[in-house]
């Protein structure tokens, strides 16, 4: 048989297991999947050449851009279900660990020809980007330390009832480390393969009988993670009606102070959740966790020069004109609770008032730089750069509440 020239983009999936629930996103339009593995050479006297290397835990990282069209990746990024999202919103502190899997389909039969496993993955890094011209996108960037290439299909079977046994729907086949199951999360919990008696944490795999056993009883959902070679023809394409192709910016309405921003040429929203890894003596081949700091948002608002609505607004709060006549950026020391609320429509939505489908809010920004531009022939642009004053990014579903 001869060899296949090439695995194209509409033959590879990216599949997300969150705490909650797992995905195969739609809308994905790039991925990235690199491992670094950290090694010295280690040299000695006497000797000519290396007598070695040492080896450090490696160091993994997903990156995907997919279409902002909706809540979903959000949601399964969060640990949270689409289809009851909260509607007091989630904030960007809520996104956790997850497992990453990336399908490959086989070129001559609509079957999985080989899997690529990226375990308990870390969201270090968000971007959303929307523009007058352009879809609207939303970027995530992962860490981690563990990523396996298989042979065969990795099946993630999710459990809604039952106690503390549970079988499953492949026979898991034996990794290298001795364990049947690459991750079990009870919960929202990650759980520990065991061979001896359970403690709380751990579970055990038959895997004859295929019947997993947890220590810890079962409140929501388990989700079970494995290797396995399942009959028949697997792959199916991704096929998501209930969301639009995408979003363009005649469908973004940006808000500062509940008022509708006219001539917005784009904006861009950043989330960096300052996560710091968690080594420890003993462990060999991941690192033990991740602890979290206070996320940093920042962004940029580019605008068509008009007239001052704008800049008084960020300055003051206010669209009116009242007293105050003049600002000169970085004065003072005060900050305003200026709220920033970016609503994505149903395009396909032509009658007022149109269809929020998704909404992002940031509580209070202020302006941290700002630059003005003009061109022969083109129009003057200012563009003001901005953080947030209390870390929150808050996506809902819909309108905001």
């Amino acid at each position: 048989m001869a060899k296949r020239l090439a695995i194209q983009s509409k033959e590879t999936q990216l599949c997300i297991v969150g705490k909650k629930n797992f995905l195969h996103l739609p809308r994905v339009q790039r991925i990235d999947l690199s491992t670094d593995n950290p090694s010295t050479i280690i040299d000695e006297h006497g000797n000519s050449k290396h007598a070695g290397e040492s080896k450090d835990v490696s160091n993994v990282t997903l990156t995907f851009s997919a279409m902002d069209v909706g809540v979903k990746i959000w949601s399964v990024l969060t640990g949270t279900d689409w289809t009851a999202y909260p509607a007091a919103g989630v904030d960007i502190s809520a996104l956790g660990e997850i497992d990453a899997i990336l399908y490959n389909k086989s070129d001559t039969v609509a079957d999985y020809s080989k899997t690529i496993h990226a375990r308990r993955l870390r969201v270090r890094d968000v971007s959303l980007s929307y523009s007058v011209d352009g879809d609207s996108t939303e970027d995530y960037t992962f860490v981690g330390s563990k990523k396996r290439y298989l042979n065969y299909d990795v099946i993630v079977d999710r459990f809604v009832t039952g106690t503390t046994s549970f079988t499953l729907t492949q026979t898991p086949r034996q990794l290298k480390n001795g364990n049947y199951v690459i991750s079990v999360i009870l919960d929202g919990n990650y759980l520990t393969e065991s061979t001896g008696t359970l403690t709380t944490g751990q579970y055990s795999i038959n895997a004859g009988t295929k019947v997993l056993t947890t220590f810890d009883t079962m409140v929501t959902q388990l989700l079970v993670v494995y290797h396995a070679d399942p009959a028949g023809t697997n792959w199916t394409d991704i096929s998501d009606s209930t969301m639009p192709a995408s979003i363009r910016g005649r469908d973004v309405v940006i808000k500062i102070l509940a008022n509708s921003i006219p001539r917005v040429q784009s904006v861009t929203v950043n989330g960096t959740l300052n996560i710091t890894p968690v080594n420890e003596m003993g462990n060999k081949d991941k690192i033990a966790g991740y602890t979290q700091g206070v996320p940093d948002i920042t962004g940029t608002i580019s605008v068509l020069d008009t007239d001052n609505e704008l800049v008084n607004m960020l300055s003051e709060g206010t669209v009116t004109i009242s007293g105050v006549e003049e600002w000169s950026p970085g004065e003072g020391c005060a900050t305003l609770a200026i709220p920033l609320t970016i609503e994505l429509l149903d395009p396909c939505d032509d009658t007022f008032p149109y269809t929020v489908l998704k909404t992002v809010h940031c509580d209070s920004i202020s302006v941290t730089g700002d630059s003005w531009s003009s061109n022969i022939n083109g129009n003057a642009t200012t563009n003001f750069n901005w953080r947030s004053t209390t870390g929150s990014l808050i996506v809902y579903s819909g309108a905001m509440a």
